[in-house]
């Protein structure tokens, strides 16, 4: 078999397992978590909540803080829901029940599983390089009202 035709059988188990809406299941700390392919508003919010956390100017620092702590919970919780996180309150009601009862091991392995996905890097990739130029964007603006 040559290499393409690998490429070929590659793309089409990937884009059948897509279609099927299979889940991934992930091992973390001897429990097992299923993750499905993240949908393209389910990675937005996650960048809004990263964009949030880094550029987020608070008067109030305890507010702050409270957001930089929740952040990797917020988005294991995306990671875990997906399309379910479109539904009012799930997502609020999920990230708040895993920070009571997991682990932050928990939440970086489900993270790391979840966003280092080859077959999603290509938008995350672009999805950065669009974040990087809304900021230095932001930052001219700012730069001419002074």
């Amino acid at each position: 078999m040559t290499n393409q035709e690998e490429l070929i059988n590659q793309i089409a188990s990937i884009s059948h397992r897509i279609e099927k809406g299979a889940k991934v299941e992930v091992q973390i700390l001897g429990k097992k978590y299923k993750l499905s392919d993240t949908k393209r508003k389910v990675l937005d919010n996650i960048i809004d909540i990263l964009y949030d956390v880094n550029y987020s100017k608070e008067k109030n620092h305890k507010k702050q803080l409270r957001k930089i702590k929740n952040s990797d919970v917020r988005i294991a919780s995306y990671l875990m829901l997906n399309a379910l996180s479109y539904i009012p309150f799930v997502h609020a009601i999920h990230w708040r029940y895993l920070r009571m009862f997991k682990t932050t091991e928990v939440f970086s392995g489900i993270i790391d599983t979840g966003l280092n996905n080859p077959e999603q890097a290509f938008f995350l990739k672009g999805s950065i390089s669009a974040r990087n130029l809304m900021a230095s964007r932001i930052q001219m603006i700012k730069m001419d009202q002074k």
